[in-house]
């Protein structure tokens, strides 16, 4: 698990294929921001060789309405050809982690339901308190 600043030149700059096929979880959007040189916090990375297979960011705290911290939901994927691997259970847990160490109350999740995210949570314990849902206007 690596932060993607700290990665490397080489794993770095494969972070652009991963954005691309990833697209559909937001990855694309976060890549524009980072080309543009917006920095809104860690993005953690797992690799498979040389290559970004698997991300979670950014991670950002903020207070909520009553002053308690929160960790803000993240992007967050494994290329489909890698999961099963634990990629997604070790992403999920350093940000556990960083949300302790950065003291967050709480950690607002979204994730698909039924989807390979909604799994994971389900996995390692965690139980939806809600559900949102879009109309057309």
């Amino acid at each position: 698990m690596t932060e993607l600043d700290d990665c490397g030149p080489e794993v770095a700059a494969t972070f652009a294929e991963f954005a691309t096929a990833m697209a559909d979880h937001g990855f694309g959007f976060l890549r524009q921001r980072r080309d543009a040189g917006y920095r809104d916090g860690p993005i953690l990375v797992t690799q498979a060789g040389r290559r970004v297979v698997g991300a979670i960011g950014p991670l950002t705290i903020m207070p909520d309405r009553s002053g308690r911290e929160m960790s803000l939901p993240q992007y967050f994927g494994v290329l489909p050809e890698h999961r099963g691997h634990g990629h997604g259970r070790a992403l999920w847990r350093a940000v556990e982690r960083w949300s302790v160490h950065h003291r967050a109350h709480y950690q607002l999740l979204q994730a698909r339901a039924g989807g390979a995210s909604d799994r994971l949570f389900q996995s390692e314990g965690l139980r939806p308190l809600g559900y949102v849902s879009t109309v057309s206007a």
